[in-house]
């Protein structure tokens, strides 16, 4: 008789489970997120330099170089805890020239360019994490900001 309940209770929750995941969710009101990567005269940057994201939501990070150099964008640790969708590389004229899918731990971003990663967070951090640049010299003028995934 257990066996027969349980089974049921299994078939119950099969049934369930459809209607509980039904859509994709990675692609649902994405919301964009633009890092900008720049320098001044007080040195590099990322801007804004704090970052929230909320586990389940579908974010578009609009990586942003404003600058005349190189620049790119690690997610450091908190790549553990985002599902990378796919990144996209379009040209001037708005033609992709790449889509990029699977784990991906940075981005370069060429001077003066534009990237968007695609990013669905599923692991909330303790602790604010670092998102920064790993180029020789740029986190140590400034480039890394943190980011909190609630």
């Amino acid at each position: 008789m257990k066996t027969l309940i349980a089974a049921t209770a299994v078939l119950a929750l099969a049934h369930a489970v459809p209607a509980l995941a039904e859509g994709d969710l990675s692609r649902a009101n994405v919301i964009d997120v633009t890092i900008e990567m720049g320098s001044n005269d007080s040195g590099m940057y990322l801007k804004p330099d704090h970052y929230e994201f909320v586990t389940g939501q579908a974010y578009k990070l609009v990586l942003v170089n404003v600058d005349e150099i190189k620049h790119e964008i690690s997610l450091n640790e908190m790549v553990e805890r985002v599902f990378t969708r796919k990144i996209e590389i379009e040209d001037d004229k708005g033609d992709l020239v790449a889509e990029i899918k699977g784990s991906v731990r940075e981005v370069e971003v060429g001077a003066g360019k534009t990237v968007e990663w695609f990013i669905v967070p599923v692991q909330t951090t303790d602790e604010p994490v670092e998102i920064t640049c790993e180029l020789p010299g740029h986190y140590d003028s400034g480039m890394h900001a943190s980011a909190v995934i609630k």
